[in-house]
């Protein structure tokens, strides 16, 4: 497995428990928005049984001009994300495998719901951005991204990528109820005329995709992506 060597240039903290780590893209690197890789420490020695590498989404768009991922470090937390929180700065280098993966918008439809969970918002961060640094307006996209405490991250990213893309229609949602709510009204409306992207805990994603199904949604227009370990 080819591992590249990517310089960390700073580090964000998102919500009360998130992170962003934002790194240089190596030389001849390449990914597509939504996809995922392996993550490893160049010079930090992950303690007792735990794995050496941990998967993470890369929630920057190619357009960026950085690689980033962010990840939520809640207690307890596991020797690799407590490396994370604690000893990696700004000048070190984590290695990065080349990208796996296809979660994306496809071309079937001319809308999409997302259905997105906590730091299941990663890939969408970056079909979003990709979106808009392409200008494409073709599939109208309605965002329902929920967090139980009401912190959500990536800040000003909102506002600045619903200037460019007139096509998005954004939600923030703080009750579980109305993020049900939202997602039953829009699936009785546009049925399978939509595609339905769902990115949470393999819980939420099935719960959520049952729902759809009894609404009469096609399985085929139907995406998850799952996140784990959280």
């Amino acid at each position: 497995m080819k591992l590249y060597p990517a310089k960390v240039q700073k580090i964000i903290k998102e919500t009360s428990d998130t992170y962003s780590y934002i790194l240089d893209i190596p030389e001849g690197y390449a990914w597509t928005a939504g996809q995922h890789a392996l993550w490893r420490f160049q010079d930090y020695e992950v303690s007792g049984d735990e794995k050496p590498g941990r998967v993470f989404t890369i929630a920057s768009a190619p357009g960026d001009g950085f690689l980033m991922f962010t990840t939520r470090i809640a207690e307890p937390h596991s020797n690799f994300k407590d490396i994370l929180l604690n000893q990696i700065k700004p000048g070190d280098v984590m290695l990065v495998a080349n990208p796996l993966g296809s979660y994306t918008f496809h071309d079937g439809t001319d809308r999409a719901l997302v259905i997105a969970g906590g730091i299941g918002i990663t890939p969408i961060r970056s079909l979003l951005k990709d979106m808009a640094d392409k200008q494409d307006t073709s599939k109208k996209v309605t965002v329902l991204y929920s967090d139980d405490r009401g912190e959500f991250a990536y800040g000003d990213f909102w506002n600045a990528v619903q200037q460019t893309l007139p096509n998005l229609d954004l939600h923030l949602i703080d009750d579980r109820n109305a993020f049900t709510e939202k997602t039953e009204a829009y699936a009785k409306q546009n049925g399978s005329d939509a595609e339905y992207l769902i990115a949470g805990s393999p819980g939420m994603n099935k719960a959520f995709a049952e729902t759809l199904k009894g609404l009469g949604v096609a399985e085929d227009r139907i995406v998850t992506d799952d996140f784990r370990g959280y």
